[in-house]
């Protein structure tokens, strides 16, 4: 398979390719629960795989996901009524259950005729404030996810969803991309070594280590990657001597299939839906048991530091509502980047931090598809092994066998520590030595 087609087979998820096959295997997060606050409110639309669909409450509060355009004449359902045990489109007054059963057609006669009609529906379901779709045959569904975030009170979590105008690839891999961070997020992690800018959240109980100064001298560490049946697990590496000793640092991410990443500090999980070819939507998570962060300053912290505030979200397009105005970052305004701050040496990229500029840089970068070769170096291992397992499912599934990663039994903890000498990580990660610090 040569580049090209390596490239149309990753990042092509419409319906018809491989990929969009391959997704559909998996529950994918698709909103939020606050997106329908009230049984029998207004419907609302989701786009996902390159497909439109209608996402309601009925009146018992009941969730119902069907195709998006009525399966009598197309008018969208997404215009319809919920006042009743179902969905009435608005045109001819058909109205579907949220299993896509036709309960009433007011233009027809024959009564028998609602016993002959579906409305194509799908499996949904509301967990850890997001509300869940999968896509795939009733008679594949996988097991449904048990992400550790579920069992925690919503005063003890927080749930975001950001936009971004690029393919769901790019962000997997800027996430997965540890040596980015030294240069991309300079000024964030330049700022936390010297105790300046917004405060850094703190997360449970478990003792916290600080990798801002490793992160920042250290653009090369060396990347060491193993397979999962959740996904990748991988290693960033970093090699340093202190007080004469020999010592290591290991950044340790998972990759969860399909679209998924646990990072450290291990109480923070990001989410992707693939919306279109270049589009995505991308879900941060963050839970803690010890304390509540859903609202009040716990919040504004969290979110300021990681550049998802009320700011960014409005101001810098990463909202839903906001991303899409032509005065929000994007090629024509080359996302707002403030030059004259770069020149005054106040900022070294010139942008809002963090998110918005992984987001400049995948938006940057155009069409996925369209990429030229790259040439890329050990730093980017973990990428291309994401890329060849991602094929490689596709491959699968296109044979008739299970993806990777639908019913996983391995833990994706993610984790952060310091070694010393030559200690291998893969053995201190496995034999709880991390989990007692």
């Amino acid at each position: 398979m040569n580049h090209t087609d390596q490239k149309k087979l990753l990042t092509q998820i419409s319906p018809g390719n491989p990929m969009h096959d391959t997704l559909k295997r998996y529950w994918l997060p698709l909103c939020l629960s606050s997106d329908l606050p009230e049984a029998g409110g207004a419907p609302t639309r989701v786009r996902a795989l390159g497909q439109d669909y209608v996402l309601f409450r009925n009146r018992e509060g009941k969730l119902g996901l069907l195709d998006e355009a009525c399966t009598h004449r197309s008018a969208s359902l997404c215009l319809g009524r919920t006042d009743g045990a179902g969905i009435r489109c608005l045109y001819h007054g058909w109205e579907y259950d949220v299993d896509g059963r036709l309960l009433d057609a007011p233009n027809v006669q024959d009564p028998r005729f609602k016993d002959r009609v579906r409305q194509p529906a799908y499996a949904v379901r509301e967990a850890g404030e997001m509300i869940w779709g999968y896509f795939g045959k009733a008679d594949e569904e996988p097991p449904f996810p048990k992400h550790p975030w579920f069992d925690v009170e919503p005063q003890h979590r927080v749930v975001e969803i950001i936009a971004n105008s690029s393919n769901y690839t790019r962000i997997i891999e800027g996430l997965i991309d540890t040596t980015h961070t030294g240069s991309l997020h300079k000024d964030a992690l330049t700022h936390l070594t010297q105790g300046s800018g917004p405060t850094p959240p703190d997360f449970g109980t478990r003792k916290r280590v600080d990798t801002a100064g490793v992160l920042a001298k250290d653009l090369a560490p060396t990347i060491e990657v193993e397979e999962t049946d959740f996904g990748l697990r991988y290693a960033a590496i970093s090699r340093f001597t202190e007080n004469g000793e020999a010592k290591q640092n290991a950044r340790v991410t998972s990759f969860v299939q399909p679209a998924g990443i646990y990072i450290h500090p291990d109480n923070i999980a990001q989410l992707v839906l693939p919306v279109d070819d270049d589009r995505s939507l991308f879900f941060m998570i963050w839970w803690d048991t010890s304390r509540e962060i859903a609202t009040g300053e716990a919040r504004e912290q969290i979110l300021k530091y990681y550049g998802i505030d009320s700011v960014a979200m409005d101001t810098y397009g990463l909202a839903r509502e906001t991303h899409d105005l032509t005065d929000r970052p994007n090629r024509a305004n080359n996302w707002l980047q403030d030059r004259e701050a770069m020149e005054r040496g106040e900022s070294y990229t010139g942008m809002y931090r963090f998110i918005p500029e992984d987001w400049a840089m995948n938006e940057s970068m155009g069409r996925a598809v369209d990429s030229p070769i790259e040439h890329l170096v050990p730093a980017d291992l973990a990428v291309a092994r994401y890329r060849r397992q991602m094929i490689a499912n596709a491959q699968a599934v296109a044979r008739g066998e299970d993806p990777i990663g639908i019913a996983p039994k391995d833990n994706p903890q993610p984790a952060n520590f310091f070694l010393s000498g030559d200690q291998d990580w893969r053995e201190y990660f496995r034999t709880g030595e991390y989990a007692k610090q």
